[in-house]
């Protein structure tokens, strides 16, 4: 019996520290949650190869989860491009775009969050990479803020600013 409670009175102890350990180095955070986002985006928006109509149409649908009802874009020097946009527009818009090019990628980096509560803004650096199909490839780098809201428990993005272009 004494040593059963030995056994207890150390593995408590034991199992509470643990649990302490795990919730301070492993749990997610809402920047971890965002940062993981933007990773989402980046994979679902890649392009590797040639791919058949449903798959890009697929592809391109899956990238409307990523975007409030309305997503406004504001890039200075554009004002075509500058407005709302839903979800469905973006996802037509990917789906051409991604017709014109054999391969293409999306990476974000450098980004820095402010979170308050249900809401956030993230200044990073945009990186497009792509292989279009009738030239030579293309990198463009441009520095953006964008807008984030958690609905449903996912981060959605809401805005996009252009801050500037970034010419070689």
């Amino acid at each position: 019996m004494v040593k059963v409670k030995k056994i207890i009175l150390i593995a408590v102890p034991l199992m509470i520290l643990a649990a302490g350990i795990w919730f301070f180095f492993f749990r997610q955070t809402e920047e971890s949650i965002i940062r993981g986002r933007f990773r989402e985006f980046s994979e679902a928006a890649a392009k590797r190869g040639k791919e058949g109509g449903i798959r890009a149409v697929a592809t391109s649908q899956s990238l409307g989860k990523f975007f409030a009802e309305h997503t406004s874009v504001d890039v200075d020097g554009l004002s075509w491009l500058n407005g709302d946009y839903s979800p469905e527009l973006i996802t037509a818009n990917a789906f051409r775009a991604r017709q014109m090019f054999n391969t293409l990628s999306l990476d974000f980096n450098d980004i820095e969050l402010e979170i308050n509560g249900d809401t956030a803004k993230a200044f990073f650096t945009a990186v497009f990479t792509g292989s279009p199909k009738n030239s030579e490839p293309i990198r463009e780098i441009r520095e953006l803020e964008a807008g984030l809201r958690k609905v449903d428990g996912k981060w959605i993005f809401e805005s996009f600013k252009v801050q500037n272009i970034i010419k070689k």
